[in-house]
């Protein structure tokens, strides 16, 4: 059949589902005499009659009435496709739950390339430390700081992290710090509070515990209930902190901040960054887009880590 039936198939369709040449005459946005004439151009192709004309009206055959359901199927399934073509087309809005501190000191140092690779995407960004539910809330993807995602969720791995003092170079070469230092008592301390619950993160006191440092020198200093303020203090050179190597990394990479114990000092943590997503979700074009693009990121962090340490 012709690609120039199909505006004939329409009319019968509607002609069946509605009752009249007349109602589908309305839907259509045409007149009855043309959905009239593209009946008969259709009972014409196939060489029979699809209705019986009398002065009552148009009867259906016995065989227009058994396709009709196929062709409502049909067309439906057509506007269900082209539906879906649309709102790929057109850009929506692409909400996103992430850690306060990956989102403040990791991700937005890369979202400029976001916006030149895709300038079309609307991405809203809720940096919160709450599990969000996505089955029961308004967001289409998660970004977690945690040990193994529940059931019912699936996602694409990120990469781990590591706890370990840092500050700023001219901090470091003022107190002369390096691999040896054991004694914390004259060095400006700068803590986090409300951190992770990841069991292996670790403050000064944890971290002097493991590498030999007097539990006696880790408890002074300044604290902050922010991580971004804490390294931010510490790029200015107020003192030295505990933080995680993943929201250190820009700052350690640009040389704002230095780890004066190198990388022996440094504590593993157990849980790791991911992307999930509900495992009932469809992922539309956009979501998978973003999350292709965050996995590049994620690899080209990795391997920058590896050639730092």
């Amino acid at each position: 059949m012709k690609l120039s039936h199909l505006n004939s198939l329409r009319a019968l369709e509607a002609t069946l589902r509605l009752g009249s040449f007349s109602a589908a005459a309305k839907e259509i946005g045409i007149t009855p005499a043309a959905v009239g004439q593209r009946v008969r151009a259709l009972e014409d192709y196939l060489g029979r009659e699809l209705f019986k004309r009398a002065s009552t009206g148009a009867v259906p055959s016995a065989e227009a009435q058994r396709i009709q359901p196929v062709l409502g199927s049909g067309f439906s399934a057509i506007a269900d496709s082209v539906s879906q073509l649309k709102a790929e087309e057109t850009p929506r809005r692409l909400w996103v739950t992430l850690p306060e501190s990956f989102a403040e000191n990791w991700l937005s140092w890369n979202l400029s390339q976001l916006r030149d690779e895709h300038p079309g995407m609307n991405l809203q960004l809720d940096a919160s430390n709450r599990d969000v539910d996505l089955g029961a809330e308004d967001f289409d993807l998660a970004v977690r700081y945690g040990s193994q995602p529940e059931e019912a969720y699936e996602y694409q791995p990120l990469f781990g992290d590591s706890v370990q003092p840092v500050c700023s170079p001219e901090f470091a070469r003022k107190y002369l710090l390096d691999a040896t230092i054991r004694d914390l008592s004259n060095l400006p301390l700068i803590h986090v509070l409300n951190r992770t619950g990841d069991p292996s993160w670790v403050g000064f006191r944890e971290w002097g515990a493991r590498f030999g440092i007097k539990q006696a020198d880790t408890d002074h200093g300044v604290r902050f209930s922010k991580t971004s303020s804490g390294l931010q203090a510490a790029v200015s050179g107020q003192g030295l902190i505990m933080a995680g190597l993943v929201e250190a990394y820009h700052g350690l990479r640009t040389g704002l901040l230095t780890m004066p114990f190198g990388p022996g000092m440094m504590c593993p943590t157990t849980y790791s960054y991911r992307i999930l997503w509900h495992k009932r979700k469809r992922l539309s074009k956009t979501e998978n887009t973003f999350i292709t693009w965050l996995l590049e990121q994620a690899d080209a962090y990795s391997k920058e880590v590896q050639k730092m340490l």
